[in-house]
């Protein structure tokens, strides 16, 4: 029954973030802890506390957004967007791997130069997306209303079919790290578009300037995967699919970047000669690690949901 009692503490707590969660959490347990005398069995004492959305009312929550949105239509959605933004990915990433001469295939350089200014302004080309993706919920869903309110009945039928622990959201963790990652390539791009790159590129070569490009579209998947990820109440076999195959391919098109352009040796200036060919190398290094520790984190918290909450 322990379990049944976690499952209910992890819906209540799924409405909040941060430290909020975590004081919820152990008032709510000490809460149940004190009452579980007074009833027969755990079930009777759960479904006298009420619908999880309730609790969490009465805890403080306040939805942002008011406006319950039409489940079938958000999944749709999310669908077709991570679809178009996976052949998008794919794109980007054979033409700038062709290149960098990482692939055996020739020819592809000639094909993509009549779409190159879309391959190379993947933040134009995916901040558009997400826009379209987004007025384009918000028609369908004013066309496809569901019932506004929300059906607070609870009962022990109910209370058993709350999904695993594992499903719920937990972005402290993610939350923190993605600050630190939005500003870190906060000062990546201003360094990259300051008159000292231009200078430098013209000194060496224009390899930086490619380089910096080729890493766009997986820095803005990831941004838009997290707030993606930041709207997810629970997760869903369809996202934790989709966020793997983005997440697989991301890993595999780096590490062939890193193994086939020999990139440690060839790409990456002089660590001796100045202070700004260290930041070039600091800020072009550091770009492939927060890439690689955020594709490798979202691939090991999607296998540990899947084998813990899908795979029977």
């Amino acid at each position: 029954m322990n379990e049944l009692v976690e499952k209910y503490l992890s819906a209540v707590c799924s409405y909040f973030v941060s430290k909020r969660k975590k004081i919820i959490y152990h008032d709510l347990k000490k809460s149940i802890e004190d009452s579980i005398d007074q009833y027969d069995d755990i079930e009777e004492l759960l479904v006298s506390y009420g619908h999880p959305r309730s609790m969490a009312l009465q805890y403080g929550y306040r939805p942002f957004i008011m406006r319950r949105f039409n489940n079938k239509i958000i999944n749709k959605a999310e669908k077709y967007l991570f679809i178009i933004s996976s052949i998008y990915l794919f794109a980007c990433s054979i033409f700038y791997l062709d290149q960098f001469n990482c692939l055996p295939i020739t020819q592809y350089r000639e094909i993509a130069t009549t779409h190159s200014w879309i391959l190379t302004h993947p933040i134009i080309i995916i901040g558009l997306l997400s826009i379209v993706g987004i007025i384009a919920v918000c028609i369908l869903d004013l066309r496809h209303s569901i019932p506004q309110e929300v059906d607070y009945h609870f009962d022990k039928k109910d209370l058993n079919k709350l999904p695993c622990s594992s499903l719920y959201p937990n972005h402290r963790g993610e939350m923190l790290y993605m600050f630190i990652f939005l500003l870190f390539f906060l000062l990546y791009g201003m360094f990259f578009t300051s008159d000292v790159i231009v200078q430098i590129q013209n000194e060496s070569y224009q390899m930086i300037h490619l380089m910096t490009n080729f890493f766009q579209p997986y820095i803005m998947l990831i941004i838009m995967d997290f707030f993606m990820d930041m709207t997810k109440h629970i997760y869903t076999k369809n996202y934790i699919r989709y966020s793997t195959i983005i997440n697989t391919f991301t890993f595999i098109a780096l590490t062939i970047f890193v193994i086939n352009s020999h990139f440690l040796n060839d790409y990456l200036l002089p660590f001796n000669y100045s202070m700004r060919y260290n930041l070039v190398n600091f800020f072009i290094l550091g770009a492939l690690i927060f890439i690689y520790i955020f594709t490798l984190y979202k691939l090991l918290r999607n296998t540990k949901i899947y084998f813990s909450s899908f795979r029977k």
